[in-house]
């Protein structure tokens, strides 16, 4: 990678970091103005797409769309044990599903980026849910604040590789996304709160 690129790709890197941590303690405070605030988001895109259809190629209308969709989808995964996020959860795919409906919209290269990073966060929600229910003894409320933290380094992980997946050869993509998922569930397996020691010990006999 070029130096330039590697600036441009930490810059990115901490814009995503602001856009979800700033606004972090209105979430339990009032989740209602954080569900209002994504809800008028998506009405602006929206009204500003039918208005103007060029709009889209306008990078000021695609960053603040990337970001929108990131922090809905980051925030609902991340936090899915709280009663409005968790109907999120549930929506987003359903959305996405409905979205896919249409042929030319489902053929669309950002689309299937989205719908790739959604599949990531579900494949990592029920490798959670079946831990959870062979492993129970997590720990209460720390247990869930952790569950959030490896949803966020695994969310981290699946953008890496979507940024880069372009760049890998089509023969090698196939390898390079069984080596993600791998990473993604080892990670879940190291930093699982688990009571009696590390889950990736006690399954394997460490």
């Amino acid at each position: 990678m070029k130096r330039t690129e590697i600036k441009q790709l930490l810059l990115q890197g901490l814009v995503a970091l602001l856009v979800l941590l700033l606004p972090l303690s209105l979430l339990f405070t009032m989740p209602q103005l954080i569900l209002s605030v994504w809800l008028t988001g998506l009405i602006v895109l929206a009204i500003a797409r039918r208005q103007n259809p060029d709009i889209i190629e306008s990078k000021k209308y695609q960053i603040f769309e990337k970001l929108l969709y990131f922090q809905i989808i980051n925030w609902s995964f991340g936090f899915f044990f709280m009663p409005m996020t968790s109907l999120t959860v549930i929506m987003i795919p359903i959305v996405m599903l409905i979205l896919a409906i249409k042929k030319e919209r489902r053929a669309t290269p950002k689309f299937i980026k989205w719908a790739k990073y959604v599949g990531f966060h579900l494949f990592n929600m029920i490798l959670l849910f079946a831990l959870l229910n062979f492993f129970p003894n997590i720990g209460g409320g720390e247990g869930f604040f952790v569950f959030t933290i490896i949803i966020f380094m695994n969310g981290s992980t699946a953008a890496m590789y979507l940024k880069f997946e372009p760049r890998i050869p089509r023969k090698k993509r196939v390898l390079s996304l069984l080596i993600l998922i791998a990473m993604l569930i080892m990670t879940t397996l190291s930093m699982f709160p688990q009571y009696g020691g590390r889950l990736i010990d006690i399954i394997f006999g460490g």
